[in-house]
């Protein structure tokens, strides 16, 4: 298993409803906080981002942060068929 760095997220095609990953990162991107900055990596069914809540968070709650910030995205419509894979 692989140990995912703070403020790292993955998130893979869970179903055939899922938009094409592409443009579901850039939904994701839309729905950060403005001065969170990123990087990303994204294959067709596979979508790592490196999120960096620095300007907002002080870093003993930066984990947290970016997990309550993806509960609350994977709650919008627009990414049905995505889920978060397990750290």
């Amino acid at each position: 298993m692989n140990e995912r760095l703070p403020g790292e997220v993955v998130l893979v095609r869970a179903g055939p409803e899922g938009a094409a990953a592409e443009s579901t990162v850039m939904r994701l991107v839309a729905l950060l906080p403005a001065r969170w900055t990123f990087s990303q990596r994204v294959t067709d069914d596979r979508i790592t981002m490196l999120i960096d809540t620095s300007a907002d968070t002080p870093a003993a709650a930066r984990t947290e942060a970016v997990r309550d910030w993806l509960a609350r995205t994977l709650a919008d419509g627009s990414l049905r068929g995505w889920r978060a894979e397990d750290p």
